[in-house]
């Protein structure tokens, strides 16, 4: 029994990257490295584009998404990689700051709620999750929602080259989340 590359199969179809004869090496290395460069460069703004082109409101939806109460999220207030894919580098820095003191206390230093829903309880699903931009205020976004109750808490975003980041949050009868932890530590 003969298989297909024995019989010329491949002989009668090249590879569409087979370039003539006449084409030297080095010349079909230069051609083959550049269609390399540019798919790996065309791959990285399709997929990237979302994520960076993506709108204020897609990004504070993409928060709620991810920090779901009754979701098997991990403690991620304490973690600078994932804080930093939805916190400014200067929230990212307090977070981090309040955790270290909070795990060397054994205890609640700054931060003793949940600072997405403004709240130390939930139930398991946010519903009703509203987003608007302020008039006249083009980073800020009135966050409505309900969970064990309805809350408009007020969300202050800065666009980065990352994309858009929450740079602090303002609740409704508190200081805002980048005051509280501003505070001095104990």
């Amino acid at each position: 029994m003969r298989h297909d590359f024995e019989t010329g199969w491949l002989r009668r179809f090249p590879s569409p990257l087979c370039l003539p004869k006449s084409v030297t090496a080095l010349q079909n290395i230069a051609f083959r490295r550049a269609l390399f460069i540019a798919l790996v460069f065309t791959s990285a703004v399709c997929f990237g584009a979302d994520k960076k082109k993506s709108s204020p409101e897609e990004f504070i939806r993409g928060v709620y998404d991810f920090h779901q109460p009754g979701k098997d999220t991990p403690d991620w207030f304490g973690d600078r990689r994932t804080l930093s894919k939805y916190f400014d580098k200067e929230l990212t820095a307090l977070f981090i700051k309040d955790d270290e003191c909070a795990k060397r206390e054994q205890g609640v230093c700054n931060l003793d709620f949940d600072p997405i829903y403004d709240a130390q309880d939930f139930d398991k699903k946010t519903i009703n999750l509203q987003i608007a931009a302020v008039a006249g205020q083009p980073d800020l976004f009135n966050v409505t929602f309900t969970n064990l109750g309805t809350r408009t808490l007020v969300y202050r975003l800065t666009n980065t080259p990352g994309g858009w980041r929450i740079s602090d949050i303002k609740y409704p009868e508190a200081l805002s989340l980048k005051e509280i932890l501003s505070r001095e530590i104990k």
